[in-house]
């Protein structure tokens, strides 16, 4: 059976796999630990889907952030980490996983929430428009171990 629910950091801790969070990977390691400080410090939540108790996708959400575009504590959420074991892709679990955040997000009374993308990754950009992400708020550039990539901004308001 399916299921849904808001992760523990023992569940993220659980996520040490290839197709999530590799311990070969010095930056994810540390943006791991970054996870769980904020997790612990209620400033974000980590969602999951599993089935049988084994991990099959996660999601984080982010209520504040430094930077105001992406989370404002207000009004503005943040989704970030948004992974489907390979295994399990193609059979609806991202889209079950992303409205059971976005209803999450309406219930703290939040009415927009944004997601980025990878320039070079047109199609993560159409599943997030197909999603109602439609509305472009900023390109930056991000540093990662694999070089500073074009990092989309996209926001969708909810109600």
């Amino acid at each position: 059976m399916i299921n849904i629910r808001k992760g523990r950091v023992e569940d993220f801790q659980k996520l040490n796999h290839d197709w999530a969070w590799s311990p070969e990977n010095e930056w994810q390691q540390i943006a791991q630990k970054d996870y769980i400080k904020g997790i612990l410090a209620g400033t974000q939540e980590f969602w999951l889907i599993e089935k049988d108790e084994e991990i099959l996708g996660e999601f984080h959400i982010y209520w504040d952030k430094m930077d105001k575009d992406e989370a404002n504590g207000l009004n503005r959420a943040y989704l970030s980490a948004f992974r489907v074991h390979p295994d399990y892709r193609g059979q609806g679990l991202g889209t079950r996983l992303m409205e059971s955040v976005i209803e999450r997000i309406k219930e703290n009374g939040f009415s927009e929430v944004t997601i980025g993308a990878y320039a070079h990754e047109p199609e993560i950009q159409k599943l997030y428009e197909k999603w109602g992400f439609t509305e472009f708020v900023k390109e930056a550039i991000e540093e990662t171990t694999e070089g500073k990539p074009k990092f989309l901004l996209f926001l969708k308001k909810i109600y």
